[in-house]
């Protein structure tokens, strides 16, 4: 299955749905970008951890609507994504470290070992209620979201390719995506500048979740279609995607 085309499928008929079933006097669209500070095991850099994320500082990016059903509540649809990079030395420890349990190699050996090290991606279609408070001047705002994720896992990969073998070794992801609820929680002022336009401040924790499939192996070398030589360990590890999220954007009014 395709996640990425499920989940813009999912968000042309959110946009679709609540564009044909509401007045525009009762809608505001906002665009917020910002950092994604990941927390808890996600940034957790330890080797010997099997759930840790080595997540770093990434970049989130929200695309809202909101209909107001009340003067101080409204149903929010966003449309979340966020990016996060990894940590090389933790990654590339804890894949040396699984290397190193099935060959002992030298130091000149070690030049032959290559690691990619993708960063953590996803996208996310999430709905749920929007509180607010309205001063003269501004708004402060509380929400609190649900809805489907898609996460484009890291493909963490290490190889070992010595030109005297007829062989390479490589320890890889064999799943590149996942599909898993999502929550979002946050607040946020909002500041006018126009009759119409809003500075909007936020702050935001995010979680998700992802599973991580892996293998070992070692493959012989040449043009055959089925090449691997011996399967050297399997293994599937959960994580949990949590990020602080700061971001600074702009409300944009259609009607007033």
């Amino acid at each position: 299955m395709n996640y990425m085309k499920y989940i813009s499928v999912l968000s042309l008929l959110l946009l679709f749905t609540v564009n044909a079933s509401a007045q525009s006097e009762n809608w505001s669209f906002a665009l917020s970008m910002g950092g994604a500070w990941p927390v808890n095991a996600f940034k957790n850099n330890n080797p010997d951890n099997v759930k840790a994320g080595h997540a770093e500082k990434g970049f989130n990016m929200t695309l809202e609507s909101n209909y107001a059903l009340q003067d101080n509540l409204s149903l929010t649809g966003m449309l979340n994504f966020g990016n996060n990079p990894v940590n090389r030395d933790g990654v590339g420890t804890r894949l040396e470290n699984m290397f190193k349990q099935n060959y002992d190699i030298t130091a000149a050996e070690r030049d032959y070992l290559k690691l990619n090290s993708n960063s953590w991606l996803w996208g996310s279609i999430l709905v749920g209620p929007r509180y607010s408070i309205n001063f003269n001047t501004f708004s402060w705002d509380f929400q609190a979201l649900g809805g489907v994720n898609v996460n484009l896992v890291p493909n963490q990969q290490l190889t070992y390719d010595n030109p005297n073998n007829n062989w390479f070794y490589i320890n890889h992801a064999t799943n590149r995506n996942n599909l898993a609820f999502a929550w979002k929680a946050g607040t946020a002022l909002r500041f006018a500048v126009s009759p119409r336009t809003n500075l909007q401040v936020g702050l935001s924790y995010f979680q998700s979740s992802a599973k991580i499939s892996r293998e070992e192996k070692e493959v012989d070398k040449g043009t055959g279609t089925n090449l691997t030589r011996a399967i050297l360990s399997e293994e599937s590890n959960h994580y949990t995607l949590s990020t602080l999220n700061a971001t600074i954007g702009f409300v944009y009014y259609l009607d007033i």
